[in-house]
């Protein structure tokens, strides 16, 4: 991977629409991406579509909820373009496009069929029993995307100076490092890689524990010195926490510009009750998180 070539913006026209925008314009200015501007209409009831159901609408509501679709899709067109015009006048191609059905599905199936490497998305605030049983839209399309997701929150990403990169060693955590890097090359940022050592429980087995540990050492010196070849400033700690913990704690301390993120396949019951590294670290930062995938393997 060596950028952004395809950006996916959906659009929701809500308060947070304009920084999403902002930051998805910010990334192609750079990356010289296409952005593919999209806004799914959800059936204003899904009856109307179901043939031989006759008995719930009659011939006049059906048309009215009819045309009450097409005169959404006509605003939004509108709003479309005003948008697709702040791109163009920055120089970013632009597409942009209305669909209509179920909108966590439809942005899926679109960033595949378009072959999209980034989908930038906005976060908002929801009740409790939204977070825990439903989930946000954002959160869906965090756990289902094989494509990378940018979660703007609140504010707009509009420089990139620190990074800070949550690894684990495990592959999920290093395809996030590589896109860090790409990131850190393009704006000569600096990476900060912060490792929750979530293995302390087990110290009493004192001798494996250690070695283990100037293991994971090992491995990140080998890694900053490589990062040196490259012209890229590193530094890292290893923080004896659980890793969700230790990048919300690093978020504040070092205060980076965006954090990136690997995410591993997990079961719908345990990101339920429990939630995922990634999920958890969404939830509660306040600035931009991109959470890393690939089509090619099962992180």
């Amino acid at each position: 991977m060596h950028g952004f070539e395809n950006i996916l913006v959906p659009i929701d026209f809500s308060d947070i629409t304009d920084a999403v925008i902002d930051s998805a314009e910010f990334l192609a200015k750079h990356f010289n991406s296409k952005v593919y501007l999209l806004f799914v209409i959800e059936h204003l009831s899904p009856l109307v579509y179901i043939k031989n159901l006759d008995v719930f609408f009659e011939p006049d509501e059906e048309e009215i909820l009819t045309l009450a679709e097409e005169k959404l899709k006509e605003e939004t067109l509108e709003n479309l373009r005003s948008y697709q015009k702040k791109f163009q006048e920055q120089g970013v191609k632009t597409e942009i496009f209305i669909e209509t059905g179920d909108v966590v599905e439809t942005i899926l199936d679109f960033s595949e069929e378009c072959n999209i490497d980034l989908i930038v998305i906005g976060s908002h605030r929801k009740g409790l029993i939204d977070k825990l049983i439903l989930g946000t839209v954002s959160e869906k399309i965090i756990s289902k995307a094989s494509k990378s997701v940018l979660v703007i929150k609140g504010k707009p990403l509009n420089k990139i100076e620190k990074i800070l990169c949550g690894y684990d060693f495990l592959p999920n955590s290093k395809e996030a490092l590589e896109t860090a890097k790409i990131l850190a090359k393009k704006f000569n940022a600096i990476i900060r890689i912060i490792h929750g050592d979530a293995d302390e429980p087990f110290a009493h087995f004192k001798g494996i524990y250690e070695k283990v540990l100037e293991r994971k050492k090992d491995i990140l010196n080998k890694i900053k010195k490589q990062m040196e070849q490259e012209n890229i400033t590193m530094d890292y700690e290893i923080l004896k926490e659980p890793p969700s913990e230790a990048i919300i704690d690093e978020i504040h301390i070092y205060q980076p510009d965006i954090v990136v993120l690997g995410k591993r396949k997990t079961s719908a019951v345990k990101r339920l009750f429990i939630g995922t590294t990634a999920s958890k670290v969404v939830k509660e930062a306040n600035i931009p998180v991109i959470i890393v995938r690939r089509d090619n393997n099962e992180n």
